[in-house]
């Protein structure tokens, strides 16, 4: 009779157990075409991703360098005004500026009276300058903009040339050369691509940017076996949009690998360049759904052999639990660990971002105010260079960790303030009170945290005669309360991505601080920093 029994009971658990299989591959095909489709849309959200961030990468890079030809359009469209001798310091000065840029190689400026020379002022080597003045003589249309790239002692530049007449007949030529290689290199050390390579050509289809130099300055058919760079130029002023990109699957010329091609359009100023972007195919997408498809089954046969060990071992169930919740509280505490680390590692990635992006602009403009008072005030303009040296020392220097005691905090935001007080005039005050008594000076506050405020402030607030900015800052004995007037901006020219309260909150998040905060209150802005000890 027992016998009977058990031999029923192992029946019943071998048909329990087949009916399992048998459900678990129905459901694992019903599911794994839904799944793979599924995947393949993901992947083809990043990789279309991937492609807009190249983009606008791209499309920043090559109009930053495009900015010294709208400044010298700019100073000719003035020139009617000008003396001779202004006209030619004002493009002496933009030409220097743009011979500053680590990837230009040399700048000129010629004046032309009757197709002869009476001008000349060129930065940069002799052999570029004999092949510079070449191109110049035989340029005869006055106000256009031409883009050439061309190649000198195996160097390949892009050379970019604006021509004016001016009222006396009289045509001037400015222009300057972009080393191409010296990009090349920038741009691959600085921006990592996801699984791909990009490409960039003028609209005649000479290559500017690959991967393989080799390529830069030729013109390569593969690049347009099934789109020429004229139709691609055509496309995008016919307003296709970024998710509906010109895209094709070919061989690619350097991986000899298929490759998902992604083709758009760079605008420029008034010009266009062609941007390729190619992905593998084997590496990228079917690998990615395979990885998938493998992890789906090993998933599904793990979730059925733990359903059986289940049904069969409920004692081993239970200790499989155990070591299961063993296993996920030391992860918890791994975890834990990991985002202290994140937070710390995030916040220098912020200060990081925010000295990268305050470098830039705020040198832009302050050469803006100094280029101003230099003609107005020498003795004020003395004393502003020795203030920007001073903001920028104190910017270069290497710290061990995020840290400033508050008198350095304000020692430096003396210096800028004034650079900014030069810039605004009577539009932008700040009064500093300290209720301390001196002894919050000494303690700690996060690096550039009085700066970042007053940025902000600059930055989101209307400041005009009519309606100045007002600034306080009152010190108290654990911490700083920094406060404006809130009267925000009807437009703004540039998007926000709050690097600067992020890098705060980040800060003060990691030293477990939580008095951190920021408010509106009464038609004011109010950010309250602790001060610490540490």
């Amino acid at each position: 009779m027992k016998f009977l029994l058990k031999k029923r009971k192992h029946q019943y658990y071998l048909a329990v157990s087949i009916s399992l299989i048998v459900l678990f591959f129905i459901g694992y095909r019903l599911i794994t075409s839904k799944i793979t489709s599924e995947a393949e849309r993901l992947v083809g959200e990043v990789v279309s991703q991937t492609v807009r961030e190249k983009k606008n990468i791209l499309q920043f890079d090559f109009n930053e360098f495009d900015k010294f030809i709208s400044g010298a359009e700019k100073i000719l469209d003035k020139g009617v005004n000008l003396e001779e001798s202004e006209l030619k310091n004002r493009l002496l000065f933009n030409s220097e500026l743009a011979f500053s840029e680590e990837v230009i190689d040399a700048s000129f400026t010629y004046f032309l009276k009757e197709n002869e020379v009476v001008y000349t002022s060129f930065l940069g080597t002799k052999e570029l300058e004999e092949k510079t003045f070449e191109k110049i003589t035989g340029l005869k249309k006055e106000g256009q903009t031409f883009n050439i790239v061309l190649g000198v002692n195996n160097i390949t530049y892009y050379q970019k040339i604006i021509t004016y007449k001016l009222p006396d007949k009289s045509m001037v030529i400015f222009g300057y050369n972009i080393n191409l290689l010296k990009y090349w290199n920038y741009f691959s050390q600085k921006y990592k691509g996801y699984g791909g390579y990009v490409i960039v050509t003028d609209k005649e289809g000479i290559c500017m940017l690959h991967p393989d130099i080799s390529y830069i300055g030729k013109y390569e058919k593969s690049f347009f076996n099934n789109v020429s760079p004229s139709s691609i130029i055509k496309s995008s002023k016919n307003g296709i949009k970024n998710n509906q990109q010109i895209k094709s699957t070919v061989t690619s010329e350097y991986l000899n690998l298929e490759v998902l091609r992604y083709y758009n359009v760079i605008q420029v100023g008034n010009s266009e360049l062609v941007l390729i972007t190619s992905f593998p195919l084997n590496i990228l997408i079917k690998e990615s759904v395979n990885d998938i498809k493998q992890y789906l089954l090993w998933m599904s046969l793990l979730a059925l052999l733990t359903f059986m060990l289940i049904l069969g071992f409920s004692r081993s169930q239970l200790r499989s639990q155990y070591l299961r919740t063993l296993q996920y509280e030391q992860e918890r505490k791994r975890l834990a660990i990991s985002n202290e680390q994140y937070q710390q590692k995030n916040a220098r990635l912020q200060l990081s971002q925010l000295r990268k992006k305050l470098n830039p602009h705020f040198l832009f403009n302050t050469l803006n105010s100094l280029h101003v008072l230099i003609g107005l005030d020498k003795t004020m303009s003395q004393q502003f260079v020795l203030k920007l040296s001073e903001v920028y020392r104190y910017l270069l220097k290497d710290r061990e960790a995020n840290f400033a005691t508050v008198k350095e905090e304000l020692h430096f935001l003396e210096q800028y303030f004034f650079l900014q007080k030069i810039r605004f005039n009577n539009s932008i005050n700040l009064n500093i009170v300290d209720n301390s008594e001196r002894e919050a000076l000494l303690k700690k506050i996060p690096f550039l945290a009085l700066e970042t405020l007053i940025e902000n402030a600059i930055k989101h607030n209307e400041i005009t005669k009519k309606s100045p900015l007002f600034i306080n800052i009152l010190i108290e004995k654990d911490r700083i309360v920094v406060s404006n007037n809130y009267n925000l901006r009807k437009s703004k020219k540039e998007k926000s991505y709050g690097v600067g309260l992020g890098y705060l909150s980040n800060f003060y998040a990691f030293y477990n601080v939580t008095s951190f905060k920021t408010e509106v209150f009464d038609k004011k802005f109010k950010c309250y920093l602790p001060l610490l000890s540490k």
